[in-house]
């Protein structure tokens, strides 16, 4: 037979339920353990602890990268300062440069629109032998370089740097035909050039002069007078004279004025009548004239 339990046995498996002999930890493994061996001191519950507190060099709900992150900031915000004075600086260059090269640019350029003389121009004219002994004005067409209406001479659109459409080569000038009257003076040579001031090509601060050279007729319209230097030419049928007596011919001077001529009874064919100083002037607008011969031809 089995020896019976002692008393003590007895007593400790029969008495009465402690709810505190036992504690339900958390083992490392995961798994639960009963420790009776600890009794609580409180009547309070304990809270279980995280291992992972003194495991781990992380601490719990703080942020690692918190130093980090105001550092961080910190260099954003002056990041950004050097970025807006940069940005900053940047505007100011642009805008210098823009008033320097372009605004400077564009202003020098009106100056040079505005202070370019205008270039002289040249044409011929072409006179009757009345015009060139007698002078006269004369009307000569001739193209000319005019300030362009629609830029003003700028070459551009007004307020901007848009070329202007209308100017030959955006030179802020457009041709047009023109009309000048030339004053002919008396006596004026073929091959001599007349000189009308400001009647070339505009500019500023002054316009070209225009240059007229003139090809004068030697001969009038019907070939009736020539030209030879400052003597004047015209043949004449006279009427054959009678024996010891003086006839007389009809002649007409540059000037349009009629007049008898006395012709002698020995007049000869080639003979030649004269009035003295009504032929051209010596001198282009002098006062001193040739002659006006009339060169008997037939009797």
């Amino acid at each position: 037979s089995r020896a019976p339990f002692p008393a003590s046995a007895m007593t400790h498996v029969f008495a009465p339920f402690n709810p505190h002999a036992f504690r339900v930890q958390l083992r490392s493994d995961g798994r639960l353990r009963k420790d009776a061996s600890r009794k609580s001191s409180s009547s309070k519950p304990r809270t279980a602890s995280n291992p992972w507190s003194r495991r781990s060099p992380i601490v719990a709900f703080k942020n690692p990268f918190a130093n980090d992150a105001e550092k961080a900031k910190k260099g954003a915000e002056s990041v950004g300062d050097g970025v807006k004075k940069a940005a900053e600086d940047t505007a100011k260059g642009a805008k210098g440069w823009w008033d320097k090269e372009v605004v400077g640019a564009k202003n020098a350029m009106d100056r040079r629109a505005g202070q370019t003389p205008g270039k002289d121009v040249y044409t011929d004219l072409r006179c009757t032998l009345e015009e060139s002994v007698l002078g006269g004005e004369v009307k000569v067409s001739y193209p000319r370089r005019v300030i362009c209406p629609t830029c003003d001479g700028k070459g551009r659109l007004p307020q901007t740097f848009i070329d202007c459409d209308k100017c030959e080569n955006n030179c802020g000038l457009v041709t047009k035909e023109c009309v000048a009257t030339v004053t002919v003076p008396p006596g004026v040579n073929s091959g001599s050039t007349l000189r009308l001031r400001g009647e070339g090509d505009q500019g500023a601060p002054s316009d070209g002069d225009l240059y007229v050279k003139v090809a004068a007729e030697n001969v009038n319209k019907g070939g009736i007078i020539r030209r030879q230097g400052a003597d004047l030419y015209t043949d004449v049928v006279v009427r054959y004279p009678r024996r010891g007596e003086d006839t007389s011919v009809r002649v007409r001077t540059v000037e349009g004025d009629w007049g008898n001529l006395k012709v002698a009874s020995d007049a000869k064919i080639g003979s030649a009548l004269r009035i003295a100083g009504r032929g051209a002037p010596t001198a282009p607008g002098g006062s001193t004239r040739g002659d006006h011969f009339f060169v008997i031809t037939k009797i």
